[in-house]
């Protein structure tokens, strides 16, 4: 049964002291988005828990989760590859990148490999498009400036990378490109 940890539970204790109680349905964003970080993806009984917790009904939870791509309602592969494909990115690139992504990992966007290391997906944007194309790996690092070469060297550092560690991408990013 999920449960926030104790230092989730004072973060999601101090998300709703922003909301005044009668509007506590706007606390939904945030703790979804809490609720996410601890899991790693949104499975049915964790959208009951935030519903509970918050005090909406599970029904506005899914409602959320749903229309927000930033919600992973499907359990993602060990790394989350994320090729935005808005207008300044695929201008430079972007959906031929995400093709070749695609190609190489012999998965349609979307999709997860079938040793469940990567699932790759389409982007809107992220809000790099000087630096583009860029995509977001694992929900924290920034990737830019892609190249066939850049996105070769990547893939192959990710594959060496444990299972269950967060991303390192020490050689792709610079100071600063972390999310976390």
């Amino acid at each position: 049964m999920f449960a926030f940890t104790e230092e989730n539970e004072r973060k999601f204790e101090e998300i709703l002291s922003r909301f005044p109680a009668e509007n506590r349905m706007a606390a939904t964003l945030p703790t979804l988005w809490l609720a996410q970080e601890q899991h790693g993806w949104l499975p049915p009984e964790v959208l009951k828990y935030v519903a509970e917790r918050v005090g909406v009904t599970p029904a506005h939870v899914l409602g959320v989760a749903t229309f927000y791509t930033m919600y992973l309602t499907k359990k993602p592969g060990e790394h989350l590859l994320e090729v935005c494909t808005s207008v300044s990115c695929c201008l430079t690139g972007g959906r031929e990148t995400l093709k070749l992504l695609c190609d190489k990992l012999e998965v349609l966007p979307g999709e997860t490999t079938s040793d469940g290391k990567f699932t790759v997906r389409a982007a809107e944007c992220l809000g790099s498009c000087d630096t583009s194309p860029m995509m977001q790996v694992d929900n924290d690092v920034f990737v830019e400036n892609l190249t066939p070469e850049k996105l070769d060297a990547l893939i192959d550092e990710l594959k060496g990378q444990p299972w269950g560690t967060r991303t390192k991408l020490a050689s792709f990013c610079a100071a600063g490109n972390r999310r976390s």
